[in-house]
């Protein structure tokens, strides 16, 4: 790991904010609850974390994951947040000076996936068959292998109860204490990722055969929309629910899941791009979508309003992750290793337009 390279820009319409050079392909990252710090993770297991506020870039090295790094998740209340390595440790990190609090022992492969249910304390992680649910006083509360395969995603219901599990033949939700066995939503084939809707009345899953399913939560009915030329690894939902963005090729798709759902309803199409969509993420509290794709471009869109890009720029290697903060500042960890911080201009909110190069 070379020395970090970072650098604040002030430029009056250009709304680049802040950018590090880690010299590693940024794996994952992630806003701390009121968007002043990023964490970041590696590849390579390093973990970073960024400042983001004051009159200079400030990011940090504070530890490592032997053998590489894979996921981070801000608590609730950002005091902590949890990073997920190939050491089979889910490591514990104080939100404020970096130190590490403590290493959990999730599985005994590596941890794919961590995450803080946003409504306390609780903290979830994925290691291969096996999902672990942990306390405030990082006990293991919860423990189930009962999945047919390697967990390829997990995520809690945005109200608090339960999690989802997604791996091969569907999803199956945990309700720790108010199920007797954990509901099984069975469909042919492996799921890849999940993405539940605001409102917890859906759950999506992109497959690994190109389709992509909406459960209704709690009727259990599915809803297959077919037609992707690659296995869907993107989904976002809008801050309504009532919108769905997904990849699955060079276009953003968008679905309609008001009323009844998305079920014979014609797809919205967004093309830009003209490589494969890599990432997907729409504003927690606003209209803006961001889409980035092999192609080293970052799109902005409001579909709400319009099917054309409304910004578009240029980076330096393909985006491996986006997240946007409350204050509608995007991050974006890049393959290269840059982490690059955006501004929305309010003029994006409105009808204006404007490329940044």
């Amino acid at each position: 790991m070379s020395n970090i390279d970072y650098s604040l820009l002030n430029k009056e319409s250009l709304i680049e904010l802040r950018q590090a050079a880690l010299d590693d392909y940024i794996i994952d990252l992630d806003w701390s609850p009121d968007g002043t710090k990023l964490a970041v993770v590696t590849v390579e297991g390093a973990v970073f974390l960024f400042d983001n506020y004051g009159d200079t870039a400030n990011c940090k090295l504070i530890g490592q994951h032997s053998g590489g790094g894979n996921s981070v998740s801000w608590r609730s209340d950002g005091v902590e947040f949890a990073t997920a390595g190939h050491d089979g440790q889910a490591k514990v990190w104080d939100g404020f000076s970096g130190q590490e609090i403590v290493s959990l022992p999730a599985g005994d492969s590596w941890v794919a996936k961590v995450t803080y249910n946003p409504s306390s304390n609780c903290l979830a992680t994925a290691a291969g068959k096996q999902l672990k649910l942990w306390n405030q006083e990082r006990e293991a509360f919860y423990e189930s292998s009962d999945h047919s395969s390697t967990i390829a995603d997990i995520g809690w219901n945005p109200l608090g109860s339960g999690i989802a599990v997604a791996a091969y033949n569907g999803v199956t939700l945990h309700v720790p204490g108010k199920q007797k066995k954990p509901r099984k939503y069975i469909c042919k084939g492996s799921s890849l990722v999940l993405a539940w809707s605001p409102d917890a009345k859906y759950i999506a899953t992109g497959e690994q055969d190109s389709t992509v399913h909406f459960w209704h939560r709690a009727s259990g009915e599915e809803a297959r929309m077919c037609g992707f030329p690659t296995k869907v690894l993107e989904l976002s939902w809008d801050s309504t629910g009532q919108w769905l963005a997904t990849g699955g090729s060079s276009s953003v798709i968008l679905w309609d899941c008001s009323g009844k759902g998305p079920a014979d309803r014609k797809p919205r199409e967004y093309v830009e791009h003209s490589n494969k969509l890599i990432q997907l993420a729409f504003q927690p509290n606003g209209k803006l979508l961001a889409s980035a794709g092999n192609d080293a471009v970052l799109a902005l869109w409001n579909p709400m309003t319009d099917d054309k890009v409304i910004e578009r720029k240029s980076l330096s290697s393909p985006a491996s992750c986006l997240r946007w903060n409350k204050k509608g500042e995007l991050a974006i960890g890049q393959k290269d290793g840059k982490v690059i911080i955006l501004g929305i201009n309010e003029e994006v909110n409105g009808e204006g337009r404007f490329d940044i190069n």
